[in-house]
């Protein structure tokens, strides 16, 4: 059996503090506790220079979901940073 592999592409973005972040954009299903899917979202897997880990998550409307779950340690400003760069790219 033959499968196509899709490797996604690594993507650069830089903040106004001149912090780099790299990502890669996959979709992901949200279901709910009844095991239907409810949405698919475009999954954001960021990770910064320094080594740390985000996931933001966009609906295919252009708005942003955000998933507690996601980014339990994370810092909300830097969370901010990224989404508003990520929409004037």
């Amino acid at each position: 059996m033959e499968m196509d592999i899709k490797i996604a592409e690594i993507m650069e973005i830089v903040l106004d503090d001149d912090s780099r972040f790299f990502y890669t954009i996959k979709q992901v299903e949200i279901i709910n506790t009844l095991g239907a899917a409810v949405a698919v979202l475009d999954e954001y897997f960021i990770t910064s220079s320094v080594g740390e880990n985000y996931k933001l998550h966009k609906t295919k409307e252009g708005n942003w979901y955000d998933m507690e779950a996601a980014n339990p340690n994370g810092n909300n400003s830097i969370l901010r940073a990224l989404k508003l760069a990520m929409d004037n790219q």
